[in-house]
């Protein structure tokens, strides 16, 4: 298994009782760890199209036109058919 991947227990083993509080909140705390380190090795992968909101937030304008101008160009392209 590796390291990103979700452990997921059968419903039997969510009840417990030898685990004390502090355990759990650890158990949590590793999970949280684990998915927050996911997330920004997707991040670093994704570079530009990972900040897209952030674009859009920014550059409003051009980006409403740059998807007119790619939807333009591919109804173009299939209506030729």
């Amino acid at each position: 298994m590796t390291d990103s991947a979700i452990t997921l227990r059968p419903p039997q083993s969510l009840a417990r009782t030898d685990e004390t509080p502090a355990q759990v909140r650890a158990e949590l705390e590793a999970a949280r760890a684990r998915v927050k380190a996911s997330l920004d090795k997707l991040e670093q992968s994704l570079g530009a199209l990972g900040r897209f909101r952030e674009t859009v937030r920014k550059h409003p304008a051009l980006t409403i036109g740059g998807m007119f101008a790619a939807g333009y160009l591919l109804g173009r392209l299939w209506g030729r058919r």
